[in-house]
């Protein structure tokens, strides 16, 4: 009995391992968090990450788009969200973990919809 339990340990642990490192976070400097003001270009609703895309216009009026990884559509229903919560064209504004390379793109963090409600991920 207890080499059985001991097995199954080692088994469950080996997987456990790999479903906790598909995804490296190393590429967001997590230790910032910039805040965005822009229009939705679209919300790719698909696992393992849904992608919020974000039109965000400089001081410069150069509009560039933003893609934010988000988590997977099981847990983000689970928040809140459908496929439906933003649409094209509505104005927002979102926090994120910026690319630590400096382009356009980040980690979502949280949202506020055009009616004032405030989504996040946990």
């Amino acid at each position: 009995m207890n080499a059985r339990v001991l097995t199954l340990a080692a088994v469950l642990a080996v997987f456990a391992g790999h479903a906790l490192s598909h995804h490296s976070f190393s590429m967001f400097d997590r230790g910032r968090t910039v805040t965005l003001e822009g229009t939705i270009k679209s919300l790719d609703w698909v696992n393992p990450h849904a992608w919020l895309q974000v039109l965000v216009t400089d001081a410069e009026d150069q509009t560039d788009v933003w893609s934010l990884e988000m988590g997977g559509t099981g847990g983000l229903q689970r928040q809140g969200w459908r496929p439906d919560t933003v649409k094209m064209g509505d104005r927002i504004t979102v926090r994120i973990h910026p690319l630590r390379d400096g382009s356009y793109g980040g980690q979502f963090v949280s949202i506020v919809l055009p009616d004032g409600r405030t989504l996040g991920q946990r």
